[in-house]
């Protein structure tokens, strides 16, 4: 320390004055863009299948204005989770010259903006050094990790965006239409807008407005599943629902406990008024971490939105976890470990998406989606399919697609779920599929990945056929494309 103030005093140096000069801000602006600008170029061309199952909705929705997923079958349901996310790319299919991918990348790349200026403005603010450090800290890590969340093209920035100015707003009116929105992008957001409910004095009208509000959205959310699909649980819910309390959830639960610990101490310190603020986070800490399936929670897409609580808290200047300056860096000491090994781990995701999940989705289910198309124009009919990678096929491809794992197949779902596989075979035979896609986890002989797909391969003797084409996703997946019936 004395060193320190030598140093000062001889070269007649404030550190203060320096860290709010043109020059640091500027020094801010482009460390955080930097990664999100970079990466979103860099990944430009990628999607997830996940992404083409919404813009199959969206793409049904504008063309047939039905926001199904096959609209050949008998039974619909939900199949994907964001209904406004799913309007807003229905939208993308006027302009027909551009590629709904990119539209779809620009608009989350759009929202991330919002994101960025609410913590630059936190930046400027803020007088407290250790907390202005972890701002930078924690504002580069989120861009890199909202680059990657773009680049995936689900509604995950849509939902933060929406989410953090709910936050912002939340005694102005405008935080009404907010609460009424936010089921529409994530349904477990019903939880957020419950506990707003009572973030303010019981039996006030400022509540009534609230339960007023949060009940027409649900009841609205209610009357479009009703009107559109004859099962009313979103799909996913259901097949993503789970119980796992593994060591490495067990792991991943501590380090999201060690990042949000700053907020932990400040709401105890406050719990008289901050209890049900963030009641919510403390929720999906837990539901996030042992009761959904991480199969397919690329790069943590389920727990970027939760982040935004953090956006939140640090855009107050005023804030004080403790009353003591050394606690409080102690705290964010603590977040800033917790944030190096979170992205560690959406790391790893990034370079396995980077150098084989996207080369694999495009050799293997953007390939076979184009090339059943031509088969379908070829044999002048849409084709029926069998398969359970349910994304980029069903949307290239404009065939009817029955969905095998029940993402997007309420029949399926529910006696593949009750094990009825009886049923479930009969299912697929009723259907009399054109197709038979199968994944394999050799590329010479067909050695079944999920033991569902082995029931289908033994039933419709499908040892019998020679594959009409393989097609690689990696070195354990291989899709086997069988033709069935002409």
């Amino acid at each position: 320390m004395n060193i320190l103030r030598y140093l000062c005093h001889i070269t007649n140096m404030n550190f203060r004055p320096l860290l709010q000069q043109k020059s640091v801000n500027t020094l801010y602006i482009v460390l955080t863009l930097f990664p999100l600008l970079c990466i979103i170029y860099h990944l430009k061309d990628t999607f997830l299948d996940d992404s083409y199952i919404t813009l199959t909705y969206s793409k049904h929705l504008f063309y047939e204005g039905q926001p199904l997923y096959n609209t050949a079958d008998t039974i619909h349901g939900n199949g994907q989770t964001s209904v406004l996310w799913m309007l807003i790319e229905s939208l993308f299919f006027y302009l027909k010259s551009v590629n709904p991918i990119y539209l779809n990348k620009l608009l989350s790349l759009l929202f991330s903006l919002i994101i960025f200026t609410s913590l630059f403005v936190s930046f400027k603010k803020q007088k407290f050094l250790p907390t202005k450090f972890f701002i930078l800290l924690f504002s580069v890590f989120y861009s890199y990790w909202s680059a990657l969340n773009v680049s995936h093209g689900l509604e995950t920035l849509l939902f933060a965006a929406t989410l953090l100015l709910f936050l912002q707003h939340r005694s102005k009116s405008i935080t009404y239409l907010l609460a009424f929105l936010l089921p529409f992008i994530r349904p477990e957001a019903i939880v957020i807008t419950f506990f707003y409910i009572f973030d303010t004095k019981l039996f006030s009208k400022y509540f009534f407005w609230r339960l007023l509000i949060v009940l027409s959205s649900i009841f609205t959310y209610i009357l479009y599943l009703w009107f559109f699909y004859d099962f009313l649980i979103p799909l996913p819910l259901l097949l993503k629902n789970t119980q796992e309390f593994s060591a490495v959830r067990i792991r991943n639960f501590i380090i999201m406990i060690a990042i949000f610990s700053p907020i932990f101490f400040y709401c105890l310190k406050n719990y008289k008024t901050k209890f049900f603020f963030y009641l919510p986070l403390f929720f999906f800490i837990v539901y996030y971490s042992f009761f959904i399936d991480e199969v397919m929670n690329f790069f943590g897409r389920y727990q970027y939105p939760l982040f935004i609580y953090f956006v939140y808290f640090l855009q107050d200047e005023k804030v004080k976890i403790t009353a003591h300056k050394i606690t409080d860096s102690t705290l964010y000491i603590l977040s800033s470990i917790g944030i190096y090994q979170y992205y560690n781990f959406i790391n790893n995701h990034k370079n396995f998406y980077e150098n084989t999940y996207s080369a694999g989705l495009k050799n293997g289910p953007v390939y076979l989606g184009t090339y059943l198309k031509q088969r379908s124009i070829q044999e002048n009919q849409k084709l029926k399919i069998i398969n359970s990678d349910a994304g980029a096929i069903a949307y290239f491809s404009e065939c009817y697609l029955y969905d095998t794992w029940g993402l997007n197949n309420a029949t399926l779902l529910q006696t593949k779920k009750n094990r009825n596989w009886t049923a479930y075979i009969a299912y697929l035979k009723n259907i009399s599929p054109h197709y038979i896609i199968l994944i394999s986890k050799e590329s010479h002989t067909f050695v079944p990945k999920l033991d569902f797909e082995d029931k289908i391969y033994k039933h419709f003797k499908l040892k019998d056929k020679s594959p009409e084409l393989i097609r690689k996703f990696d070195n354990n997946y291989y899709y086997f494309l069988y033709k069935v019936y002409d």
